[in-house]
């Protein structure tokens, strides 16, 4: 049987023993869901590749956890959003910064316009994060299997064939686990409130 044939348990089990070679087929097999996750934050293709080749490199440094739990393309879905979502936040956090207030006048006119003012978009988003970290505490809550199908079709936009394509998993099996997700989800807000 050759290398590129083995099941992801088998080529995983290789590697965790010594065959560090064998990653390379993990990367050819999951270069093009790495990449569906990095165009949602990047660009530019330069940082692209850069923000793929980190994903793999701290996915290589994760292997040992592992514990198959859920698939490993959910697990590695998994990690290269949040990769994407940290970096995201680094990079709006080393830029943000405030090189003037607005005027008093600027906010009065923008009252008067029916217009929103800053203090006013602050609070709308205020109440959106708010709203996002619930519903993030929620997906962590959730099973894998069900929370990475959850996510590419809903967040990323992607059709049941391409997930299905992705996580290697037939496309009846995931419209089981997205509406299982979605279930769960409901219910678990429900009481988070």
């Amino acid at each position: 049987m050759k290398s590129v044939d083995l099941s992801d348990e088998e080529i995983l089990s290789r590697i965790l023993s010594g065959e560090k070679e064998l990653y390379r087929i993990v990367m050819d097999r999951y270069a093009s869901l790495v990449f569906h996750v990095v165009r949602r934050y990047e660009h530019d293709n330069n940082l692209m590749t850069e923000r793929a080749h980190e994903i793999f490199l701290k996915a290589y440094e994760r292997l040992d956890s592992f514990k198959g739990k859920s698939a490993f393309s959910s697990w590695l879905y998994r990690l290269a959003h949040n990769h994407c979502l940290d970096e995201s936040r680094r990079r709006k956090h080393r830029n943000t910064f405030f090189t003037e207030l607005p005027d008093e006048d600027d906010h009065v006119t923008a009252m008067k316009d029916g217009n929103p003012g800053p203090d006013d978009e602050m609070d709308a988003a205020s109440v959106a994060d708010e709203q996002s970290a619930r519903l993030w505490k929620a997906l962590a809550v959730i099973d894998d299997n069900y929370a990475v199908p959850l996510l590419m079709k809903y967040r990323d936009g992607m059709s049941y064939e391409d997930i299905s394509e992705d996580l290697n998993v037939p496309v009846g099996a995931l419209k089981v686990r997205v509406h299982r997700a979605r279930k769960e989800l409901k219910s678990y807000l429900e009481h988070m409130i």
